[in-house]
Protein backbone atom coordinates (compact mmCIF):
# COMPACT_ATOMS: atom_id res chain seq x y z
CA UNK A 1 0.00 0.00 0.00
CA UNK A 2 1.45 3.51 -0.99
CA UNK A 3 0.56 6.59 1.34
CA UNK A 4 -0.90 9.63 -0.71
CA UNK A 5 1.53 12.39 -1.48
CA UNK A 6 -0.86 14.88 -1.94
CA UNK A 7 -3.03 14.14 1.16
CA UNK A 8 -2.68 14.97 4.90
CA UNK A 9 -2.63 12.19 7.15
CA UNK A 10 -6.40 12.13 8.74
CA UNK A 11 -7.69 10.65 11.80
CA UNK A 12 -10.93 9.39 12.78
CA UNK A 13 -12.50 8.12 16.07
CA UNK A 14 -15.42 5.92 16.37
CA UNK A 15 -16.24 2.82 18.48
CA UNK A 16 -14.60 -0.31 18.37
CA UNK A 17 -17.31 -2.97 17.84
CA UNK A 18 -14.35 -5.78 16.01
CA UNK A 19 -11.24 -6.31 16.88
CA UNK A 20 -8.34 -6.09 14.57
CA UNK A 21 -6.45 -4.08 12.18
CA UNK A 22 -6.34 -3.77 8.45
CA UNK A 23 -4.84 -1.42 5.52
CA UNK A 24 -6.39 -0.95 2.12
CA UNK A 25 -8.43 0.83 -0.56
CA UNK A 26 -11.50 2.03 0.80
CA UNK A 27 -14.91 1.51 -0.69
CA UNK A 28 -17.36 4.01 0.08
CA UNK A 29 -21.37 2.96 -0.24
CA UNK A 30 -23.45 6.42 -0.83
CA UNK A 31 -24.96 5.21 -3.44
CA UNK A 32 -28.00 3.16 -2.18
CA UNK A 33 -29.59 5.45 -0.51
CA UNK A 34 -33.37 5.52 -0.55
CA UNK A 35 -35.15 8.36 -2.81
CA UNK A 36 -38.90 7.96 -3.21
CA UNK A 37 -41.97 9.58 -5.33
CA UNK A 38 -43.64 12.47 -3.48
CA UNK A 39 -46.10 13.18 -6.58
CA UNK A 40 -49.31 12.56 -5.54
CA UNK A 41 -51.61 9.47 -7.08
CA UNK A 42 -55.30 9.74 -8.52
CA UNK A 43 -58.16 8.19 -6.70
CA UNK A 44 -58.07 5.33 -9.73
CA UNK A 45 -54.78 4.42 -8.68
CA UNK A 46 -55.25 3.42 -5.11
CA UNK A 47 -55.82 -0.13 -5.00
CA UNK A 48 -53.21 -0.59 -8.09
CA UNK A 49 -50.42 1.03 -5.30
CA UNK A 50 -52.16 -0.66 -2.33
CA UNK A 51 -51.23 -4.18 -4.81
CA UNK A 52 -47.67 -3.49 -5.11
CA UNK A 53 -47.04 -2.42 -1.73
CA UNK A 54 -48.52 -6.03 -0.83
CA UNK A 55 -47.08 -7.96 -3.84
CA UNK A 56 -43.11 -5.74 -2.85
CA UNK A 57 -43.50 -7.12 0.64
CA UNK A 58 -44.25 -10.67 -0.47
CA UNK A 59 -40.87 -10.66 -2.86
CA UNK A 60 -39.18 -9.48 0.30
CA UNK A 61 -40.01 -11.96 1.65
CA UNK A 62 -38.71 -14.63 -0.49
CA UNK A 63 -35.05 -12.62 -0.59
CA UNK A 64 -35.34 -13.35 3.24
CA UNK A 65 -35.98 -17.12 2.83
CA UNK A 66 -32.64 -16.98 0.46
CA UNK A 67 -30.68 -14.87 3.08
CA UNK A 68 -31.21 -16.56 6.23
CA UNK A 69 -30.06 -19.61 4.33
CA UNK A 70 -26.93 -17.89 3.39
CA UNK A 71 -26.60 -16.94 7.30
CA UNK A 72 -26.69 -20.09 7.89
CA UNK A 73 -24.65 -21.77 5.96
CA UNK A 74 -22.07 -18.84 6.75
CA UNK A 75 -22.61 -18.00 9.93
CA UNK A 76 -24.78 -21.05 11.86
CA UNK A 77 -28.61 -20.86 13.56
CA UNK A 78 -28.60 -18.36 15.40
CA UNK A 79 -27.16 -15.20 13.12
CA UNK A 80 -29.60 -16.69 10.61
CA UNK A 81 -32.56 -16.62 12.48
CA UNK A 82 -31.77 -12.31 12.33
CA UNK A 83 -33.84 -12.80 9.28
CA UNK A 84 -36.75 -14.19 10.80
CA UNK A 85 -36.57 -11.36 12.97
CA UNK A 86 -36.71 -9.12 9.55
CA UNK A 87 -39.63 -11.78 8.34
CA UNK A 88 -41.56 -10.53 11.63
CA UNK A 89 -41.31 -6.73 10.91
CA UNK A 90 -42.23 -7.31 7.49
CA UNK A 91 -45.29 -8.22 8.69
CA UNK A 92 -46.17 -6.02 11.08
CA UNK A 93 -49.24 -5.22 10.98
CA UNK A 94 -48.87 -1.34 12.42
CA UNK A 95 -46.80 -0.65 9.47
CA UNK A 96 -48.50 -2.19 6.81
CA UNK A 97 -52.02 -0.22 7.61
CA UNK A 98 -50.30 2.72 8.55
CA UNK A 99 -48.86 2.25 5.01
CA UNK A 100 -52.16 1.19 3.70
CA UNK A 101 -54.01 4.31 5.24
CA UNK A 102 -51.50 6.58 3.56
CA UNK A 103 -52.17 5.74 0.22
CA UNK A 104 -55.88 5.88 0.75
CA UNK A 105 -56.32 8.83 2.76
CA UNK A 106 -53.04 10.90 1.65
CA UNK A 107 -52.75 9.50 -1.75
CA UNK A 108 -49.57 9.02 -1.53
CA UNK A 109 -47.46 6.57 -3.96
CA UNK A 110 -46.93 2.87 -2.42
CA UNK A 111 -43.15 3.37 -2.30
CA UNK A 112 -43.28 7.38 -0.05
CA UNK A 113 -46.32 5.95 1.95
CA UNK A 114 -43.87 2.72 3.05
CA UNK A 115 -41.25 5.01 3.72
CA UNK A 116 -42.99 7.32 5.70
CA UNK A 117 -44.49 4.41 7.59
CA UNK A 118 -41.68 2.69 8.19
CA UNK A 119 -39.72 6.26 9.12
CA UNK A 120 -41.98 6.57 12.17
CA UNK A 121 -40.80 3.21 13.57
CA UNK A 122 -37.29 3.97 13.15
CA UNK A 123 -37.40 7.82 15.24
CA UNK A 124 -38.91 6.24 17.75
CA UNK A 125 -36.10 3.75 18.00
CA UNK A 126 -33.10 6.27 16.79
CA UNK A 127 -34.02 8.63 19.83
CA UNK A 128 -34.41 6.07 22.33
CA UNK A 129 -31.74 6.34 24.84
CA UNK A 130 -31.20 2.05 24.88
CA UNK A 131 -28.79 1.63 23.13
CA UNK A 132 -30.28 -2.17 22.03
CA UNK A 133 -33.20 -0.12 20.67
CA UNK A 134 -30.89 2.25 18.28
CA UNK A 135 -29.36 -0.76 17.27
CA UNK A 136 -32.67 -2.04 15.76
CA UNK A 137 -32.69 0.65 13.56
CA UNK A 138 -30.40 -0.50 11.02
CA UNK A 139 -32.61 -3.47 11.00
CA UNK A 140 -35.93 -1.03 9.70
CA UNK A 141 -33.37 0.31 7.29
CA UNK A 142 -32.75 -3.10 5.86
CA UNK A 143 -36.47 -3.52 5.69
CA UNK A 144 -37.41 -0.39 4.08
CA UNK A 145 -34.60 -0.65 1.49
CA UNK A 146 -35.31 -3.88 0.10
CA UNK A 147 -39.19 -3.24 0.23
CA UNK A 148 -38.98 -0.21 -1.25
CA UNK A 149 -36.72 -1.25 -3.88
CA UNK A 150 -39.12 -4.13 -4.82
CA UNK A 151 -42.07 -1.40 -5.30
CA UNK A 152 -39.61 1.21 -7.41
CA UNK A 153 -38.01 -2.57 -10.06
CA UNK A 154 -34.29 -1.42 -9.04
CA UNK A 155 -31.83 -3.70 -7.48
CA UNK A 156 -29.86 -3.58 -4.38
CA UNK A 157 -26.05 -4.00 -4.19
CA UNK A 158 -24.65 -6.99 -2.75
CA UNK A 159 -20.87 -7.23 -1.79
CA UNK A 160 -21.13 -10.87 -3.54
CA UNK A 161 -20.30 -8.92 -6.77
CA UNK A 162 -16.93 -8.01 -5.22
CA UNK A 163 -14.03 -8.57 -7.07
CA UNK A 164 -10.69 -7.20 -5.18
CA UNK A 165 -10.53 -6.93 -1.49
CA UNK A 166 -11.56 -3.20 0.03
CA UNK A 167 -12.12 -1.56 3.65
CA UNK A 168 -15.86 -0.68 3.60
CA UNK A 169 -17.03 2.77 4.29
CA UNK A 170 -20.98 3.38 4.47
CA UNK A 171 -23.17 5.20 6.63
CA UNK A 172 -24.65 1.98 7.92
CA UNK A 173 -24.17 -1.45 7.55
CA UNK A 174 -27.66 -3.73 7.45
CA UNK A 175 -27.30 -7.49 7.85
CA UNK A 176 -28.48 -7.92 4.64
CA UNK A 177 -25.41 -6.60 3.73
CA UNK A 178 -22.79 -8.21 6.39
CA UNK A 179 -24.56 -11.79 5.09
CA UNK A 180 -22.85 -11.00 1.89
CA UNK A 181 -19.29 -10.47 3.31
CA UNK A 182 -16.31 -12.63 2.46
CA UNK A 183 -13.49 -12.56 4.45
CA UNK A 184 -11.07 -12.52 1.23
CA UNK A 185 -12.81 -9.32 0.15
CA UNK A 186 -13.53 -7.45 3.01
CA UNK A 187 -10.42 -6.11 4.86
CA UNK A 188 -12.61 -4.35 7.44
CA UNK A 189 -15.70 -1.86 8.05
CA UNK A 190 -16.44 1.75 9.44
CA UNK A 191 -19.53 3.42 9.23
CA UNK A 192 -20.36 6.48 10.67
CA UNK A 193 -23.76 5.32 12.56
CA UNK A 194 -24.61 2.03 14.17
CA UNK A 195 -23.12 0.43 17.97
CA UNK A 196 -21.81 -2.47 18.98
CA UNK A 197 -25.13 -4.37 19.81
CA UNK A 198 -25.76 -4.16 16.04
CA UNK A 199 -26.74 -7.62 14.28
CA UNK A 200 -24.01 -5.76 11.61
CA UNK A 201 -21.28 -5.27 13.94
CA UNK A 202 -21.93 -9.02 15.79
CA UNK A 203 -22.02 -10.38 12.48
CA UNK A 204 -18.49 -8.64 12.11
CA UNK A 205 -17.22 -10.16 15.67
CA UNK A 206 -18.68 -13.69 14.00
CA UNK A 207 -16.21 -13.30 10.64
CA UNK A 208 -13.16 -12.01 12.55
CA UNK A 209 -13.41 -8.81 10.27
CA UNK A 210 -11.97 -5.64 12.04
CA UNK A 211 -15.03 -3.08 12.73
CA UNK A 212 -15.46 0.63 14.06
CA UNK A 213 -19.22 2.09 14.43
CA UNK A 214 -20.08 5.74 14.96
CA UNK A 215 -17.61 7.54 13.18
CA UNK A 216 -19.66 10.54 12.20
CA UNK A 217 -18.02 12.13 9.30
CA UNK A 218 -16.34 9.03 7.76
CA UNK A 219 -18.20 9.35 4.31
CA UNK A 220 -17.18 12.75 3.98
CA UNK A 221 -13.67 12.83 4.55
CA UNK A 222 -13.13 9.48 2.25
CA UNK A 223 -13.55 9.01 -0.70
CA UNK A 224 -13.61 4.84 -3.23
CA UNK A 225 -9.91 4.54 -3.80
CA UNK A 226 -8.40 5.82 -0.69
CA UNK A 227 -5.80 4.49 1.30
CA UNK A 228 -6.63 3.72 4.84
CA UNK A 229 -5.75 2.22 8.07
CA UNK A 230 -9.14 0.29 10.20
CA UNK A 231 -7.81 -0.11 13.93
CA UNK A 232 -10.31 -2.11 15.28
CA UNK A 233 -8.99 -2.16 18.55
CA UNK A 234 -9.13 1.70 19.65
CA UNK A 235 -11.52 2.68 17.53
CA UNK A 236 -9.58 4.60 14.79
CA UNK A 237 -9.57 4.95 11.12
CA UNK A 238 -6.49 6.77 9.43
CA UNK A 239 -7.20 8.12 6.17
CA UNK A 240 -4.41 9.07 4.16
CA UNK A 241 -1.43 7.62 6.29
CA UNK A 242 2.10 8.57 6.14
CA UNK A 243 4.73 5.50 5.71
CA UNK A 244 5.83 5.74 9.26
CA UNK A 245 2.32 5.38 10.24
CA UNK A 246 2.03 2.35 7.45
CA UNK A 247 5.16 0.72 9.42
CA UNK A 248 3.37 1.29 12.52
CA UNK A 249 0.62 -0.24 11.97
CA UNK A 250 2.11 -3.37 9.69
CA UNK A 251 3.98 -4.29 12.59
CA UNK A 252 1.00 -4.38 15.34
CA UNK A 253 -1.15 -5.99 12.88
CA UNK A 254 1.91 -8.57 12.83
CA UNK A 255 1.76 -8.75 16.51
CA UNK A 256 -2.39 -9.08 16.37
CA UNK A 257 -2.00 -12.48 14.17
CA UNK A 258 0.25 -13.60 16.94
CA UNK A 259 -1.61 -12.72 19.65
CA UNK A 260 -5.09 -14.22 18.32
CA UNK A 261 -2.81 -17.55 17.61
CA UNK A 262 -1.72 -17.65 21.37
CA UNK A 263 -5.09 -16.84 22.67
CA UNK A 264 -6.73 -19.63 20.18
CA UNK A 265 -5.13 -22.84 22.02
CA UNK A 266 -6.34 -22.09 25.50
CA UNK A 267 -10.29 -22.31 23.88
CA UNK A 268 -10.81 -25.58 25.86
CA UNK A 269 -9.12 -25.35 28.38
CA UNK A 270 -9.94 -24.56 32.11
CA UNK A 271 -9.28 -21.24 33.45
CA UNK A 272 -7.17 -22.33 36.45
CA UNK A 273 -4.43 -20.22 38.24
CA UNK A 274 -1.41 -21.97 37.73
CA UNK A 275 -1.40 -23.45 41.74
CA UNK A 276 -4.42 -24.88 40.71
CA UNK A 277 -7.40 -22.38 41.78
CA UNK A 278 -10.75 -22.50 39.55
CA UNK A 279 -12.20 -19.48 38.22
CA UNK A 280 -15.86 -19.64 36.19
CA UNK A 281 -15.52 -18.10 33.33
CA UNK A 282 -18.74 -17.12 31.35
CA UNK A 283 -19.83 -14.46 28.80
CA UNK A 284 -22.59 -11.55 29.32
CA UNK A 285 -24.79 -11.96 26.23
CA UNK A 286 -27.88 -8.77 24.98
CA UNK A 287 -29.56 -11.42 22.92
CA UNK A 288 -29.80 -14.54 21.33
CA UNK A 289 -27.38 -13.97 18.44
CA UNK A 290 -24.22 -13.72 20.75
CA UNK A 291 -24.83 -17.39 22.44
CA UNK A 292 -23.83 -19.30 19.20
CA UNK A 293 -20.22 -18.28 19.63
CA UNK A 294 -19.50 -17.85 23.48
CA UNK A 295 -18.11 -21.16 23.27
CA UNK A 296 -15.87 -20.83 20.23
CA UNK A 297 -14.80 -17.96 22.55
CA UNK A 298 -13.64 -20.68 25.72
CA UNK A 299 -16.87 -19.74 27.83
CA UNK A 300 -18.02 -21.40 30.22
CA UNK A 301 -21.96 -20.98 29.79
CA UNK A 302 -23.55 -17.46 30.49
CA UNK A 303 -22.93 -15.01 33.16
CA UNK A 304 -25.91 -12.54 32.40
CA UNK A 305 -28.46 -13.12 29.89
CA UNK A 306 -30.34 -9.59 30.19
CA UNK A 307 -34.02 -10.23 28.81
CA UNK A 308 -34.48 -6.68 28.41
CA UNK A 309 -34.50 -6.16 24.75
CA UNK A 310 -38.09 -8.79 24.96
CA UNK A 311 -39.93 -5.63 26.64
CA UNK A 312 -38.03 -2.83 24.50
CA UNK A 313 -38.47 -3.54 21.18
CA UNK A 314 -42.38 -3.74 20.97
CA UNK A 315 -45.65 -1.34 22.21
CA UNK A 316 -47.21 -4.49 23.70
CA UNK A 317 -46.08 -7.02 26.72
CA UNK A 318 -44.44 -9.70 25.63
CA UNK A 319 -46.54 -13.10 26.17
CA UNK A 320 -45.00 -15.79 28.35
CA UNK A 321 -45.23 -18.48 25.41
CA UNK A 322 -42.77 -15.68 23.28
CA UNK A 323 -40.59 -15.14 26.34
CA UNK A 324 -40.30 -19.28 26.38
CA UNK A 325 -39.51 -19.99 23.10
CA UNK A 326 -36.84 -17.06 23.34
CA UNK A 327 -35.49 -18.30 26.66
CA UNK A 328 -35.94 -22.21 25.97
CA UNK A 329 -33.89 -21.61 22.51
CA UNK A 330 -31.21 -20.08 24.31
CA UNK A 331 -30.94 -22.88 26.96
CA UNK A 332 -30.59 -25.29 24.36
CA UNK A 333 -28.05 -23.32 22.42
CA UNK A 334 -26.41 -23.81 25.81
CA UNK A 335 -26.69 -27.57 26.47
CA UNK A 336 -25.38 -28.34 29.77
CA UNK A 337 -23.53 -25.34 30.23
CA UNK A 338 -25.47 -22.78 32.99
CA UNK A 339 -27.43 -19.82 31.64
CA UNK A 340 -28.40 -17.00 34.39
CA UNK A 341 -31.23 -15.21 33.00
CA UNK A 342 -31.79 -12.05 35.03
CA UNK A 343 -35.26 -10.63 35.14
CA UNK A 344 -36.40 -7.35 33.59
CA UNK A 345 -34.19 -4.49 34.59
CA UNK A 346 -35.46 -1.65 32.88
CA UNK A 347 -36.43 2.07 34.82
CA UNK A 348 -33.96 4.76 34.75
CA UNK A 349 -32.92 5.50 31.24
CA UNK A 350 -35.01 2.74 29.45
CA UNK A 351 -38.68 2.00 29.67
CA UNK A 352 -40.88 -0.13 27.65
CA UNK A 353 -43.63 1.57 26.30
CA UNK A 354 -45.97 -0.69 27.04
CA UNK A 355 -45.31 -0.36 30.83
CA UNK A 356 -46.63 2.99 32.03
CA UNK A 357 -45.18 4.78 35.45
CA UNK A 358 -45.63 8.36 36.53
CA UNK A 359 -42.91 10.83 35.42
CA UNK A 360 -39.69 11.08 37.95
CA UNK A 361 -37.69 13.55 38.80
CA UNK A 362 -34.72 11.03 39.59
CA UNK A 363 -35.23 8.31 37.63
CA UNK A 364 -32.22 6.55 38.06
CA UNK A 365 -32.99 6.45 42.09
CA UNK A 366 -36.69 5.57 41.49
CA UNK A 367 -38.80 2.76 40.06
CA UNK A 368 -36.44 1.10 38.38
CA UNK A 369 -35.21 -3.18 38.41
CA UNK A 370 -36.45 -5.17 41.01
CA UNK A 371 -38.77 -2.32 42.38
CA UNK A 372 -41.12 -2.21 39.49
CA UNK A 373 -42.16 -5.35 40.30
CA UNK A 374 -44.55 -4.58 42.57
CA UNK A 375 -46.65 -2.15 41.30
CA UNK A 376 -46.54 -4.75 38.26
CA UNK A 377 -46.43 -8.27 39.71
CA UNK A 378 -48.41 -9.77 36.84
CA UNK A 379 -45.25 -8.55 34.72
CA UNK A 380 -43.16 -10.68 36.75
CA UNK A 381 -44.84 -13.51 37.41
CA UNK A 382 -45.70 -14.25 33.54
CA UNK A 383 -41.49 -13.53 33.12
CA UNK A 384 -40.79 -16.12 36.05
CA UNK A 385 -43.41 -19.10 34.44
CA UNK A 386 -41.26 -18.48 30.99
CA UNK A 387 -38.17 -18.73 32.77
CA UNK A 388 -39.24 -21.53 34.94
CA UNK A 389 -40.46 -23.56 31.87
CA UNK A 390 -37.04 -22.80 30.21
CA UNK A 391 -35.51 -24.56 33.07
CA UNK A 392 -36.69 -27.78 32.43
CA UNK A 393 -34.21 -27.67 29.06
CA UNK A 394 -30.56 -26.70 30.92
CA UNK A 395 -28.57 -25.38 33.53
CA UNK A 396 -30.53 -22.37 33.85
CA UNK A 397 -30.21 -20.07 37.57
CA UNK A 398 -32.27 -16.78 38.46
CA UNK A 399 -30.94 -13.11 38.70
CA UNK A 400 -32.89 -10.66 40.54
CA UNK A 401 -31.00 -6.75 39.71
CA UNK A 402 -31.67 -4.02 42.01
CA UNK A 403 -31.93 -5.67 45.22
CA UNK A 404 -31.57 -2.95 48.35
CA UNK A 405 -33.15 -5.04 50.95
CA UNK A 406 -33.57 -8.32 52.30
CA UNK A 407 -37.62 -7.92 52.25
CA UNK A 408 -37.18 -7.45 48.32
CA UNK A 409 -35.51 -11.31 48.46
CA UNK A 410 -37.96 -12.27 50.42
CA UNK A 411 -41.00 -10.96 48.22
CA UNK A 412 -39.33 -12.72 45.07
CA UNK A 413 -38.85 -15.66 46.76
CA UNK A 414 -42.95 -16.21 47.49
CA UNK A 415 -43.79 -15.01 44.01
CA UNK A 416 -41.26 -17.60 42.46
CA UNK A 417 -43.20 -19.89 44.79
CA UNK A 418 -46.62 -19.19 43.80
CA UNK A 419 -45.76 -19.53 39.97
CA UNK A 420 -44.12 -22.75 40.84
CA UNK A 421 -47.61 -24.13 43.14
CA UNK A 422 -49.37 -22.57 39.76
CA UNK A 423 -47.14 -24.65 37.19
CA UNK A 424 -46.76 -28.07 39.83
CA UNK A 425 -51.02 -27.92 39.12
CA UNK A 426 -50.97 -27.63 35.55
CA UNK A 427 -48.46 -30.70 35.50
CA UNK A 428 -45.86 -28.31 33.58
CA UNK A 429 -42.29 -29.44 34.21
CA UNK A 430 -39.59 -26.97 35.56
CA UNK A 431 -36.48 -27.07 37.79
CA UNK A 432 -37.82 -27.77 41.11
CA UNK A 433 -34.15 -26.34 42.92
CA UNK A 434 -33.91 -23.29 40.47
CA UNK A 435 -30.90 -21.54 42.00
CA UNK A 436 -31.46 -17.81 43.13
CA UNK A 437 -29.13 -14.94 43.22
CA UNK A 438 -29.01 -11.42 43.71
CA UNK A 439 -27.42 -8.44 41.83
CA UNK A 440 -25.08 -6.25 44.36
CA UNK A 441 -25.08 -2.88 42.53
CA UNK A 442 -26.21 -0.37 45.47
CA UNK A 443 -24.12 0.23 48.71
CA UNK A 444 -27.01 -0.73 51.13
CA UNK A 445 -26.66 -4.19 49.27
CA UNK A 446 -22.63 -5.08 49.56
CA UNK A 447 -23.14 -3.84 53.39
CA UNK A 448 -25.69 -6.24 54.14
CA UNK A 449 -24.28 -8.86 51.77
CA UNK A 450 -23.99 -11.61 54.30
CA UNK A 451 -27.70 -10.97 54.62
CA UNK A 452 -28.68 -10.87 51.80
CA UNK A 453 -26.67 -14.28 50.63
CA UNK A 454 -28.16 -16.29 53.51
CA UNK A 455 -31.39 -15.87 51.25
CA UNK A 456 -29.66 -16.56 48.39
CA UNK A 457 -27.75 -19.23 46.40
CA UNK A 458 -25.12 -17.03 44.93
CA UNK A 459 -24.52 -13.39 44.39
CA UNK A 460 -23.37 -11.20 41.39
CA UNK A 461 -21.83 -8.21 41.46
CA UNK A 462 -22.96 -5.61 39.50
CA UNK A 463 -20.30 -2.94 38.92
CA UNK A 464 -21.33 -0.67 36.36
CA UNK A 465 -23.90 0.77 39.37
CA UNK A 466 -22.36 0.36 42.06
CA UNK A 467 -19.55 2.56 41.57
CA UNK A 468 -22.22 4.99 40.07
CA UNK A 469 -24.16 4.80 43.15
CA UNK A 470 -20.96 4.62 45.94
CA UNK A 471 -19.50 7.79 44.40
CA UNK A 472 -22.68 9.56 43.55
CA UNK A 473 -21.60 10.05 39.67
CA UNK A 474 -24.12 9.60 36.87
CA UNK A 475 -21.79 7.71 34.63
CA UNK A 476 -23.59 8.97 31.20
CA UNK A 477 -22.57 12.38 32.21
CA UNK A 478 -18.89 12.86 30.30
CA UNK A 479 -18.56 16.16 32.54
CA UNK A 480 -18.11 13.85 35.44
CA UNK A 481 -16.46 10.92 33.90
CA UNK A 482 -13.38 11.32 35.58
CA UNK A 483 -14.81 10.71 38.91
CA UNK A 484 -15.87 7.03 37.54
CA UNK A 485 -13.20 5.12 39.16
CA UNK A 486 -13.54 1.44 39.25
CA UNK A 487 -10.24 1.65 41.15
CA UNK A 488 -11.27 4.12 44.07
CA UNK A 489 -10.24 2.74 46.74
CA UNK A 490 -13.94 2.70 47.97
CA UNK A 491 -14.93 0.28 45.56
CA UNK A 492 -12.43 -2.38 45.86
CA UNK A 493 -13.07 -2.00 49.51
CA UNK A 494 -16.67 -2.96 48.92
CA UNK A 495 -16.00 -5.91 46.59
CA UNK A 496 -13.56 -7.11 49.14
CA UNK A 497 -16.49 -7.25 51.85
CA UNK A 498 -19.30 -8.61 49.16
CA UNK A 499 -17.23 -11.68 48.39
CA UNK A 500 -16.09 -12.77 52.75
CA UNK A 501 -19.52 -11.71 53.07
CA UNK A 502 -20.89 -14.61 50.50
CA UNK A 503 -18.37 -16.74 51.49
CA UNK A 504 -19.49 -16.78 55.50
CA UNK A 505 -22.84 -17.98 53.87
CA UNK A 506 -21.13 -20.51 51.83
CA UNK A 507 -22.45 -19.03 48.02
CA UNK A 508 -20.47 -18.33 45.52
CA UNK A 509 -19.62 -14.66 44.31
CA UNK A 510 -19.42 -13.62 40.47
CA UNK A 511 -19.17 -10.45 38.51
CA UNK A 512 -21.54 -9.61 35.94
CA UNK A 513 -19.82 -5.91 35.55
CA UNK A 514 -17.78 -4.35 32.73
CA UNK A 515 -14.75 -4.59 35.59
CA UNK A 516 -14.54 -8.15 35.41
CA UNK A 517 -13.95 -7.45 31.42
CA UNK A 518 -10.86 -5.29 32.55
CA UNK A 519 -7.84 -7.12 32.40
CA UNK A 520 -6.33 -4.52 34.56
CA UNK A 521 -8.31 -6.09 37.23
CA UNK A 522 -7.98 -9.76 36.65
CA UNK A 523 -5.42 -10.57 39.49
CA UNK A 524 -7.41 -8.08 42.01
CA UNK A 525 -10.16 -9.99 41.43
CA UNK A 526 -8.62 -13.65 41.82
CA UNK A 527 -7.13 -12.13 44.88
CA UNK A 528 -10.09 -10.52 46.38
CA UNK A 529 -11.27 -14.27 45.97
CA UNK A 530 -14.19 -13.64 43.32
CA UNK A 531 -15.53 -17.12 42.04
CA UNK A 532 -17.11 -16.26 38.86
CA UNK A 533 -16.22 -13.66 35.86
CA UNK A 534 -18.93 -12.82 33.64
CA UNK A 535 -17.63 -10.71 31.03
CA UNK A 536 -17.99 -9.09 27.16
CA UNK A 537 -17.29 -12.15 24.61
CA UNK A 538 -14.87 -10.56 23.31
CA UNK A 539 -12.56 -10.41 26.48
CA UNK A 540 -13.02 -13.98 27.23
CA UNK A 541 -9.84 -15.52 25.79
CA UNK A 542 -7.54 -13.11 27.55
CA UNK A 543 -9.25 -12.73 30.78
CA UNK A 544 -8.97 -16.64 30.60
CA UNK A 545 -4.98 -16.66 29.34
CA UNK A 546 -4.40 -14.06 32.08
CA UNK A 547 -6.08 -16.28 34.81
CA UNK A 548 -3.67 -19.35 33.26
CA UNK A 549 -0.39 -17.79 33.62
CA UNK A 550 -0.87 -16.31 37.58
CA UNK A 551 -0.60 -17.71 41.15
CA UNK A 552 -3.67 -17.57 43.45
CA UNK A 553 -1.43 -16.77 46.32
CA UNK A 554 0.74 -14.23 44.03
CA UNK A 555 -3.24 -12.41 43.31
CA UNK A 556 -3.68 -12.41 47.09
CA UNK A 557 -0.69 -10.45 47.68
CA UNK A 558 -1.25 -7.98 45.11
CA UNK A 559 -5.28 -7.62 46.53
CA UNK A 560 -3.46 -6.51 50.10
CA UNK A 561 -1.27 -4.32 48.48
CA UNK A 562 -3.75 -2.50 46.32
CA UNK A 563 -6.47 -2.04 49.22
CA UNK A 564 -3.77 0.03 51.54
CA UNK A 565 -3.70 2.40 48.21
CA UNK A 566 -4.94 5.85 49.25
CA UNK A 567 -5.87 6.86 45.78
CA UNK A 568 -7.21 5.54 42.16
CA UNK A 569 -3.55 6.85 40.58
CA UNK A 570 -1.85 4.78 43.41
CA UNK A 571 -4.01 1.58 42.45
CA UNK A 572 -3.55 2.19 38.95
CA UNK A 573 -0.03 2.62 39.22
CA UNK A 574 0.62 -0.53 40.88
CA UNK A 575 -1.78 -2.26 38.30
CA UNK A 576 0.13 -1.34 35.38
CA UNK A 577 3.67 -1.92 36.52
CA UNK A 578 2.75 -5.61 37.12
CA UNK A 579 0.85 -5.75 33.67
CA UNK A 580 3.88 -4.78 31.59
CA UNK A 581 5.84 -6.89 33.62
CA UNK A 582 4.17 -10.06 33.83
CA UNK A 583 1.92 -9.56 30.23
CA UNK A 584 4.35 -8.08 28.02
CA UNK A 585 3.26 -9.93 24.97
CA UNK A 586 -0.29 -9.32 25.34
CA UNK A 587 -1.06 -6.58 23.09
CA UNK A 588 -4.31 -5.95 24.65
CA UNK A 589 -3.08 -5.97 28.03
CA UNK A 590 -0.86 -2.88 26.31
CA UNK A 591 -3.59 -1.52 25.19
CA UNK A 592 -5.57 -1.57 28.21
CA UNK A 593 -2.17 0.13 30.32
CA UNK A 594 -2.44 2.67 28.01
CA UNK A 595 -5.73 3.48 27.87
CA UNK A 596 -5.72 3.65 31.91
CA UNK A 597 -3.39 6.58 32.48
CA UNK A 598 -5.68 8.78 33.13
Amino acid sequence: MEPSSSNKEIRIKGIPASPGIAIGSVLVLSGDSIKVDSNSITPDQIDAQIAKLMQAIEKSKIDLIELREKAEQSFGETDAQIFDTHNLMLDDDLIIQEAIKRIRERLETADNAYFQAVSQFESYLAHTEDEYLRARTSDLVDIKRRVIRHIQGKPVFSFALLENPVIVVAQELTPSDTVNFKRDKILASATELGGRTSHAAIMSRSLKVPSIVGLGSALQALETGDQVIVDGNKGWVIAHPSLQTIAIYEKQRREFAVYQAKLGHIRDLPAKTRDGKKIELSANIEFPEEAQTIGEDGANGVGLYRTEYLFLTRKELPSEEEQYREYARIVQIMGDQPIIIRTLDVGGDKLPTSIKIAPEDNPFLGVRGLRLYLPFVDVFKTQLRAILRASAKGQVRLLLPMITTVSEIKFCKEILAEVKEDLRRGQIPFEENLPVGATIEVPSAAIIADIIAAECDFLSIGTNDLIQYTLAVDRGNENLAYLYQAYNPAILRLIREVIEKGHQQTVWVGMCGEMASDPLATMILIGLGLDEFSVSPISIPLIKEIIRRVDYTECEGLAETVLKCQSVEEVKAVLRTILKQKFEDLLYCQIIAETNQD
